[in-house]
């Protein structure tokens, strides 16, 4: 299981927030996953299949996880913030202030210090209580948590980019690139709407160095149709790496990588499932040999 000339990126989250079968499957998944020895092997698994890198919404599992891996394998990270499924259980759970509080407790002295200076700077916007500005203020406090980490590309979650395209509120990503900039690493797009997201940001699309969106032979979640995505990935596929290329798991592997790079794009990302699936057929093959 290899992406040809392209890159294979191991997605990660927790797993609580993905979706399954039954709930037994959840069951056990949820409590497999909440030990970090089994995430670690996951990545282990992934690198052995040619993963070199790690897209990942970080809770505490994956964070003591991704520290283990890395002191082995010189893999980056690429941080999705803020983690959404944690953030929206703290607003049901604590409200608004509660949630932002609960993140800048969590941060240490020096990270209070600047959080504390950058929110001093913007509290107009806070007070009209901007978009963009909200979500800078959480995805910053939850960068700062992953001191440690070697992160080389920052992604807002997928769940805030979605609602920002929709508004066609371009600061957001505006925001994002900048802060990427300051940190001197690349920023990046997880979309499920890439077309929006071209038109929402025209050239500015250019200061994001990966957008990862759905690419595979059967259009599945490529949104509107399978042509219009492939036309967009085929003006600069280097920019581009596919998501669902699997289709749900319709497609092997090893087929659905093979349509990713006949386009040409600069990679895929994988899911857990994907790393499982490819270890059960190599068991199987050893097995019949």
């Amino acid at each position: 299981m290899t992406a040809g000339g392209g890159q294979l990126v191991l997605e990660l989250r927790p797993a609580e927030s993905r979706h399954y079968d039954s709930w037994t499957e959840r069951l056990a998944t949820v409590a497999r996953f909440a030990r970090p020895d089994e995430i670690h092997a996951l990545c282990e698994e992934a690198y052995a299949l040619g993963a070199r890198a790690v897209l990942a919404v970080v809770d505490a599992p994956i964070r003591e996880a991704l520290l283990a891996f890395q002191r082995w394998r010189d893999v980056p990270v690429w941080a999705v913030v803020p983690n959404m499924f944690a953030f929206i259980r703290d607003l049901t759970d604590l409200g608004m202030v509660g949630a932002a509080r609960s993140r800048f407790t969590r941060l240490g002295p020096a990270a209070m210090v600047r959080t504390g200076l950058g929110a001093v700077t913007r509290l107009g916007a806070i007070r009209r209580r901007d978009f963009a500005t909200g979500t800078t203020l959480v995805a910053e406090m939850e960068l700062a948590g992953l001191r440690g980490l070697r992160v080389t590309r920052l992604f807002l979650h997928p769940q805030v980019t979605e609602v920002a395209l929709a508004g066609g509120v371009s600061a957001v990503f505006t925001a994002l690139a900048d802060r990427a900039e300051r940190l001197g690493i690349d920023a990046g797009i997880v979309t499920h709407n890439p077309l929006r997201a071209a038109a929402v940001l025209g050239r500015e699309l250019d200061r994001f160095a990966a957008v990862v969106a759905p690419c595979n032979a059967r259009g599945y979640k490529m949104f509107p149709d399978r042509e219009a995505c492939e036309a967009l990935y085929r003006r600069d596929p280097g920019r581009f790496l596919a998501a669902e290329a699997t289709a749900g798991g319709a497609l092997a592997p090893a087929a659905a990588l093979a349509h990713v790079q006949g386009l040409g794009l600069a990679g895929a990302v994988i899911e857990p499932r994907d790393v499982e699936q490819a270890f059960r057929v190599a068991s199987a093959d050893r097995a019949g040999a």
